[in-house]
């Protein structure tokens, strides 16, 4: 008996399978360890400077200080190392349209939120500033506290979304 015919469909997805792309690719979406996954999603370390650089600026309302102040410094440069070490961090040459859509997308978040609350968060910031009849130096530990976290946000952000959106598969 003769074997059944193959279509022409079936031989080019045999002729994929033999170039081992799908393994490929399949392991590199998925969430489990491998070890030439040199640019892994990272899901909450962003969310943990997001929310120390929310506490530090507003404890800078109470109680403005150098301290705080180079603490936010620290925060904002350990931002931008999970910039560098998340799904974010390659060159944009060697990318996929996968991934260059993923970028665009996170950018377009990250720069939306930001513009949105530096624009709320400058009028609210002169508001307080002349109701509380805040002095120079206040006013501009205020100021540097706000462009940390301005910074920490445009770090971790991007990292954040894109960490979120990436299909995961199981590894199997």
């Amino acid at each position: 008996m003769k074997p059944p015919r193959r279509s022409i469909l079936s031989m080019l997805d045999d002729a994929v399978r033999w170039t081992g792309m799908p393994a490929r690719v399949a392991d590199q979406m998925s969430d489990a360890p491998s070890v030439d996954r040199k640019y892994p999603p990272l899901r909450w370390s962003p969310i943990w400077l997001i929310a120390f650089s929310c506490i530090l600026f507003v404890l800078c309302f109470m109680w403005p200080s150098v301290l705080l102040t180079s603490l936010g410094a620290t925060i904002a440069a350990m931002a931008a190392s999970i910039h560098m070490n998340g799904p974010l961090g390659k060159s944009s040459l060697k990318v996929d349209e996968r991934e260059v859509a993923l970028r665009k997308d996170s950018f377009l978040f990250c720069l939306g939120l930001l513009a949105f609350l530096n624009c709320v968060g400058q009028l609210l910031l002169m508001c307080l500033s002349h109701l509380w009849n805040w002095q120079t130096a206040q006013s501009v530990f205020i100021a540097a506290s706000a462009f940390m976290l301005n910074l920490t946000l445009f770090y971790c952000l991007p990292t954040l979304y894109a960490s979120w959106n990436m299909p995961e598969l199981p590894k199997e």
